[in-house]
C-alpha cells in the first residue's frame, strides 16, 4: 500500500470505513484459513462483499491488504507500550501486568495472528515488508519498555542494567509459548483465564531479578 493510500484511509467516510474493516477482516481470517498464497482476491470479496473497485481503491492489491494489516497489529501493539508508560506511576508490578495483559491480548486476535503467520512464510518474498514490521512494531516496543524499565531503575524501583535486553527477556517471556501455539496450532483456542496466572508468574519472575537489594533501597531513600 503506497503512502498516500495509507494517508486518505482515515479520511474515508464511515461507509467506507465500514468497507474497509470488512475488507480487512475477511482477508484476516482467510489467511489463517487457507494461507496467504492461496487467498484470492475473489475469496476476499465473496466474504466481505463490496467491488474489486473499491478494493483497490483502499488497499491496491493483496501485498496492500497485508501492509494495512501489518500497520494496524504494530499500531495496536504500540498502544498497549504508550499505556503502560502513562501508569509509569504505579509499582513496576502494576504497570508490567497491566502492559503484559495488554500486550498478549494484541496479540491473540485472529489479525494479528494472520500478519505473524504471512511474515514467517513470505518474509524471502516481502523483505522490505517485514523489515518495516520489525523496525516499526517489536522492536519500537522493545525500546519502549526498555525505556519505563530504565525510567524506574533511576526512580530506584528496580535495578537494570541492560533495560533494552531486559526488555527483550520479559516480552520473551510472556509471549514466547503463545506465540509458538499460536503458530504451530493456530485452531486452537487460548483463552484469557489460562494465559493471565503464567503472566503474573512471568511478572514476579522478573522482578525477582530486577529489584534492588538493601544497598540500593537506603541508596534510593
Amino acid at each position: 500500500m503506497s503512502v498516500e493510500r495509507s494517508r486518505n484511509a482515515s479520511c474515508i467516510g464511515p461507509r467506507g470505513q465500514a468497507r474497509r474493516r470488512a475488507l480487512l477482516d475477511a482477508a484476516a481470517a482467510l489467511f489463517v484459513e487457507k494461507g496467504f498464497e492461496k487467498t484470492t482476491l475473489s475469496d476476499i470479496l465473496e466474504r466481505a462483499g463490496g467491488s474489486r473497485a473499491t478494493l483497490y481503491e483502499l488497499f491496491g492489491d493483496k501485498d496492500g491488504l497485508f501492509r494495512a494489516m501489518m500497520e494496524e497489529s504494530n499500531s495496536r501493539i504500540l498502544g498497549e507500550m504508550a499505556a503502560c508508560q502513562a501508569n509509569s506511576w504505579r509499582t513496576p508490578e502494576e504497570a508490567l501486568t497491566q502492559f503484559a495483559i495488554s500486550f498478549v491480548k494484541a496479540l491473540m486476535d485472529e489479525e494479528g495472528l494472520a500478519v505473524l503467520r504471512i511474515l514467517v512464510t513470505e518474509a524471502e518474498r516481502i523483505p522490505a515488508v517485514t523489515e518495516s514490521f520489525w523496525k516499526i512494531g517489536p522492536e519500537t516496543a522493545t525500546q519502549r519498555l526498555a525505556d519505563y524499565l530504565r525510567c524506574a531503575s533511576e526512580k530506584g524501583y528496580l535495578r537494570i542494567e541492560e533495560p533494552t535486553l531486559a526488555a527483550r527477556a520479559f516480552i520473551g517471556m510472556i509471549t514466547s509459548n503463545m506465540m509458538l501455539q499460536r503458530l504451530v496450532l493456530p485452531h486452537r483456542p487460548i483463552r484469557m483465564e489460562e494465559v493471565e496466572p503464567a503472566i503474573h508468574v512471568a511478572v514476579r519472575l522478573f522482578l525477582d531479578g530486577a529489584r534492588p537489594g538493601v544497598e540500593q533501597e537506603g541508596a534510593a531513600a
